[in-house]
């Protein structure tokens, strides 16, 4: 088996390193977060991950995993670090380009290069290649390189880490199937041999696929608003036919790949990219237009109390990377709206969680942003009393109505317009 040095102990790298210990590696973990570090060491995994912390505990038990700040030499390197977008929706290279200059100093001949970071069609083969080189070896002569995105849903990684098929992609055949060789040691889904280019791409458009798709069902959503046609009516029916699958519209996209990987595309072709950067537009605007419903049922009260139920980016997780609620909250406390944000997952958001009946007292409206389990279980017979006005906005489609209105709240929801159809 190999020594590998897994840069990047994030969501995707920290598992990566431990699945590789588990399976007969030794594997040596790096992150330029000390704090990472030493909770990592502690046996702390961290995250939404069942059975993660139990498989890091036994790699550091039997001696096969470690973790430090800096990078040492290996048999195989695996680059897992982030790949933000600047302001201005440019990708953001400096985490990867500096992974890769941690590694060119000890670099070998017979080494291999595995990046699983998103990155931008061509970076393996241009970009990451000058970079490795910069210590005098060759990519593809005196060492391998290849490009093999990660393909794993938060929640649900320690089995689609595993299972899932990868796509890898070498800058050469020897490449490729040099890191085939290594995956394969770890995986049990199909290895899809290609090309390094055609890896990336790969991954860039797994994730515009559903942005473009939730911003079709966005679309459709605000025109319901104003035709008065039940949108989740509309969605459950078309998606009977055999070959249509329109996604769920919602308040907005978030998360660390489908807001981000699709300007990877923009930014590599403007002129190809339209519908791209138009689905990427739509679903930025969703926490804005939930926002105006929300102000104009509060229209004629003063001083007005939102209560914003959820932060994460999607249900029952506590990742709140890329959240809508950060820009809902904003819109409404721009309009003069007094915000407060619960949340039974997140810990750390702008603004700051609060209990759930902390958020609802004194609230005039309740806005419903992340269909989380605990939401589902709300009695609003139990909460009437606490809310000054008893408004709800249900923006995902989560609450029954009828309970709702029956306990003598006035019940809003996105995609339904002005009547029920």
């Amino acid at each position: 088996m190999s020594n590998i040095c897994v840069i990047g102990l994030g969501f995707v790298g920290l598992p990566a390193a431990i699945m590789f210990a588990n399976n007969g590696h030794t594997v040596h973990g790096v992150d330029i977060d000390e704090s990472i570090i030493d909770a990592v060491m502690r046996g702390e995994a961290g995250g939404d991950e069942p059975r993660l912390t139990d498989l890091l505990q036994h790699a550091l038990d039997v001696g096969n995993f470690r973790a430090s700040a800096s990078t040492s030499v290996a048999d195989a390197f695996v680059i897992a670090v982030p790949t933000p977008v600047r302001g201005d929706r440019t990708p953001d290279m400096t985490f990867v380009i500096n992974a890769c200059r941690s590694i060119v100093d000890h670099l070998k001949p017979g080494d291999l290069v595995v990046v699983e970071s998103t990155i931008p069609p061509g970076a393996t083969a241009n970009e990451i290649t000058a970079t490795l080189q910069e210590g005098g070896l060759k990519a593809g002569t005196d060492f391998s390189l290849a490009y093999c995105p990660e393909r794993v849903l938060p929640g649900n990684i320690v089995k689609e880490i595993v299972e899932n098929d990868r796509i890898i992609g070498g800058i050469d055949e020897r490449s490729t199937k040099s890191a085939v060789d290594l995956y394969g040691s770890v995986v049990t889904g199909n290895l899809r041999e290609s090309d390094a280019a055609t890896a990336e791409m790969v991954k860039l458009a797994e994730n515009t696929y559903r942005d473009v798709n939730i911003a079709l069902a966005n679309s459709l959503a605000n025109m319901s608003e104003t035709t008065g046609v039940n949108i989740w009516n509309v969605v459950e029916m078309a998606n009977l036919h055999p070959r249509v699958n329109i996604h769920q519209p919602g308040p907005g996209v978030g998360g660390h790949c489908i807001p981000v990987d699709p300007w990877f595309l923009v930014n590599a072709d403007e002129s190809s990219s339209k519908l791209i950067r138009l689905a990427r537009e739509v679903n930025d605007g969703q926490p804005r237009i939930m926002a105006n419903l929300a102000i104009e049922a509060l229209t004629g009260i003063q001083r007005a109390n939102a209560a914003l139920l959820g932060a994460s980016y999607k249900p029952d997780v506590k990742d709140a990377r890329e959240s809508p609620t950060a820009d809902l909250s904003a819109h409404l406390t721009n309009a003069g709206i007094t915000v407060s944000v619960a949340d039974p997952h997140v810990t750390e958001f702008v603004p700051a969680i609060v209990p759930l009946y902390d958020a609802i007292q004194d609230a005039d409206i309740i806005i419903v942003v992340v269909k989380h389990e605990e939401y589902l279980q709300i009695h609003p017979q139990a909460i009437a009393g606490l809310m000054r006005t008893r408004t709800v906005l249900d923006t995902t489609n989560a609450l029954d109505r009828d309970k709702w209105e029956s306990s003598g709240f006035t019940f809003l929801r996105y995609g339904e317009g002005r009547k029920t159809c």
